[in-house]
C-alpha cells in the first residue's frame, strides 16, 4: 500500500477501533456517529486488505495484523501529538481539550474538587474527566487513556516519572454524643469500641492496625466502607469508630456533626503524588495542569 493513497484521517478512527474493539464505544471516544465510524472501518478494511476486527461471541477480536498494528498505530499518534504540542503554545482560556485523570477516592476530594474550580475560571471550555484509578495505571498512561494518574505514593513506586503534591496524617472520628468516648480518648477506650476501615477491595488490617501490632494489641473492625465519603453519614448514625486522612475527617466533621480525636496508636501519614507519561514533558497542556494540581495540593 502506498502511503500517499492512505487516508491519513483514518488512523485515529483506527487507534480507537483497535483499543475499543466495538464500533459505538470508538465512536463515542472520538465523539463521531456509529455511521461514520462504520464507514471508515470498511475504508480501512478495503486499504488494508484485512477485516481487523472479527466477531467472537457477543464481542470483537483483534485479526493478527490489527495485533501487530495496535502499537505502531498508537506510538505514530503519540509522536505526532507531541511535535504538535511543542510547535503550538497553549492558552487555557481558548483551548477546548478534555483532560483525563485516573485517581482514586482521596485525591478526587481533596485534590480534584479544588482543581476543578480553579479549570473552570482559567479554562471555561475545557473538559475533565476523572476516572477511577485502577491499575496497571502505566498502560492507561502509554496509551493515553489518562493525561495524569494521581494517589498514594507508594501505588506509584517505581515509576519514574512521579511528583510529590503533599504528605497526609491520620485522625480517628466519632459522633459528638458518643455515649462512651469522652474528650481525651486512651488506647483502651479506643479498643473497647467497634471500628469501621476505608477498604476498596473491602480487605482488612488497615494503617491503624501496623501500630497496633507493635503494641501486640488488635481492634474490631465490624465494617468496611468503599469510599470515604460514606464514612460521615455511617459514623454519624452509630456508635462506630473510624480512623481517616486529616483532610478527609475535616470535611466530614463539617458535614455530619462529627468530632476527631488523635488516634491513641502511631499511625504512619502517606504521600500522595501525580504520575505522568515522559511524551507530557514537551506538552504545554499537560505541563499547565500538572502546575494547577500543585497549587490545588498547597
Amino acid at each position: 500500500m502506498e502511503l500517499d493513497r492512505f487516508d491519513l484521517n483514518l488512523l485515529r478512527v483506527l487507534d480507537a477501533l483497535l483499543d475499543e474493539r466495538q464500533v459505538s464505544a470508538a465512536a463515542r471516544r472520538l465523539g463521531l456517529s456509529q455511521p461514520a465510524v462504520s464507514s471508515a472501518l470498511a475504508r480501512l478494511r478495503k486499504a488494508l486488505g484485512d477485516p481487523l476486527l472479527i466477531r467472537a461471541g457477543n464481542g470483537m477480536r483483534l485479526t493478527p495484523l490489527a495485533l501487530e498494528l495496535q502499537p505502531r498505530v498508537r506510538r505514530a499518534l503519540d509522536d505526532l501529538g507531541a511535535a504538535l504540542s511543542a510547535a503550538t503554545t497553549f492558552d487555557p482560556r481558548t483551548t477546548r481539550r478534555v483532560f483525563r485523570i485516573g485517581a482514586d477516592d482521596y485525591s478526587t476530594v481533596v485534590l480534584l474538587a479544588p482543581l476543578v474550580a480553579r479549570l473552570r475560571r482559567e479554562a471555561p471550555h475545557a473538559g475533565l474527566e476523572i476516572w477511577p484509578f485502577e491499575e496497571p495505571f502505566e498502560e492507561r498512561l502509554a496509551m493515553r487513556d489518562w493525561d495524569l494518574a494521581v494517589t498514594d505514593h507508594w501505588t506509584l513506586r517505581g515509576w519514574p516519572h512521579c511528583e510529590r503534591l503533599l504528605h497526609e496524617t491520620f485522625t480517628s472520628v466519632a459522633r459528638r454524643d458518643h455515649p462512651r468516648l469522652g474528650a481525651r480518648v486512651s488506647l483502651e477506650d479506643f479498643l473497647r469500641e467497634d471500628h469501621a476501615l476505608i477498604s476498596r477491595r473491602g480487605r482488612t488490617p488497615g494503617a491503624v492496625d501496623g501500630g497496633l501490632d507493635s503494641l501486640s494489641r488488635r481492634r474490631r473492625v465490624t465494617l468496611t466502607l468503599p469510599h470515604y465519603l460514606a464514612a460521615g453519614a455511617v459514623v454519624a448514625r452509630t456508635e462506630l469508630v473510624i480512623t481517616l486522612p486529616r483532610r478527609i475527617a475535616a470535611r466530614v466533621c463539617e458535614t455530619d456533626g462529627l468530632r476527631s480525636f488523635d488516634t491513641p496508636v502511631q499511625v504512619d501519614g502517606f504521600e500522595v503524588a501525580a504520575a505522568y507519561h515522559p511524551r507530557s514533558a514537551a506538552d504545554p497542556g499537560i505541563a499547565w495542569l500538572r502546575q494547577l494540581l500543585r497549587e490545588s495540593a498547597g
